[in-house]
């Protein structure tokens, strides 16, 4: 784990509540028998919008750790895992978890519906990160993201160089074909479709570390902005206003704002376990819960509940398998040329 004073706090805060509008949206939308139309459904009606400040968050961060760490292409493979020792023991552990209760909780008498049919195929892709590529449902809904990402680092660790060049074209020229897929490939299971999000993280890493004045980042977050906007078809239909706004507030954030909150900062350091983890627990919760709410109060009790116990296990897992990946990543460090 990075020692404290190299960790950015507004990134972390910014982590910590994209990672919980994503939980809340599942808990308050992911099951149609929960909750009725009224305040409480609709209060995480967008909060899916945080898989999008994840994309930004990862836009700035990836960059930000190489430049920081004067990385070069030769040292790739270093590079390539450094990141899947960091993030893959925690996926593979709930990857264990998911399975383990698709399989106990059938043998409940109190439950409804039928045991689960896993492929071999389907099992496998996971290990990739390619099963919206090869077309299998994932085993966790919210690993789709994952995918992306990591198609994010593949391409980060080929193209940083380009990204932190002396020459000011060049940089241009990178940015702009970066963005022009999103406007050609809508296909949602590869990272093209995305790349608008991830650039204005890349926008806002080159900012912070000086390669663009003020003028140059405003028009090139107005450019990334007016992609989204105008028809990107980011994710499928993902794209519009909504995505413009939650791109734009979370570039500004850390490019221009000291966020710190002792709260929302403990939840950057468990967001990715409290991402993998908020549906398979927290979302049994909601559903076991939906069969005995008869009321606002109840229904609160429930969400209360589902959320205690995704922190719970969040934090199990972080301070059990996420926290040693991270101090083993760590001692990998990058050789100099």
């Amino acid at each position: 784990m990075p020692p404290p004073s190299s960790r950015i706090p507004t990134v972390d805060a910014l982590r910590g509540i994209a990672s919980f509008c994503v939980a809340w949206f599942h808990f308050t939308n992911g099951n149609p028998a929960f909750l009725p139309v009224g305040f409480l459904k609709s209060s995480g009606q967008y909060g899916w919008l945080g898989v999008q400040m994840f994309f930004v968050i990862s836009g700035f961060v990836i960059p930000h750790a190489l430049y920081k760490a004067r990385y070069q292409v030769p040292q790739y493979g270093r590079f390539l895992a450094k990141r899947i020792i960091r993030l893959d023991p925690p996926y593979l552990a709930d990857i264990c978890l998911v399975l383990a209760l698709a399989y106990v909780v059938p043998l409940i008498p109190m439950f409804h519906g039928n045991p689960p049919t896993y492929s071999f195929a389907q099992l496998l892709g996971h290990l990739g990160y390619a099963n919206s590529l090869i077309g299998k449902p994932w085993v966790n809904p919210v690993f789709w993201s994952l995918g992306i990402e990591f198609q994010y680092y593949l391409l980060m660790g080929l193209i940083f160089p380009l990204l932190v060049t002396a020459n000011r074209l060049i940089r241009l020229a990178l940015i702009l074909a970066l963005l022009l897929p999103a406007l050609l490939i809508s296909r949602p299971s590869l990272i093209f479709a995305w790349l608008p999000l991830f650039v204005a993280g890349i926008l806002t890493f080159q900012k912070r570390i000086g390669y663009l004045s003020n003028g140059s980042f405003a028009a090139g977050l107005a450019l990334v902005f007016s992609i989204i906007w105008a028809g990107g078809r980011i994710g499928g239909g993902a794209a519009g206003l909504p995505s413009a706004i939650v791109m734009l507030l979370t570039a500004l954030a850390i490019a221009f704002v000291t966020l710190r909150s002792s709260l929302l900062n403990w939840l950057g350091l468990i967001s990715y376990s409290l991402y993998l983890v908020h549906v398979p627990i927290g979302g049994k919760v909601v559903n076991l819960g939906a069969r005995y709410t008869h009321g606002f109060y109840s229904e609160i009790t429930v969400l209360f509940l589902a959320v205690l116990a995704s922190l719970v296990t969040a934090f199990l897992l972080y301070w059990a398998v996420e926290l040693p990946s991270q101090k083993l990543s760590s001692k990998i460090s990058y050789r100099r040329p």
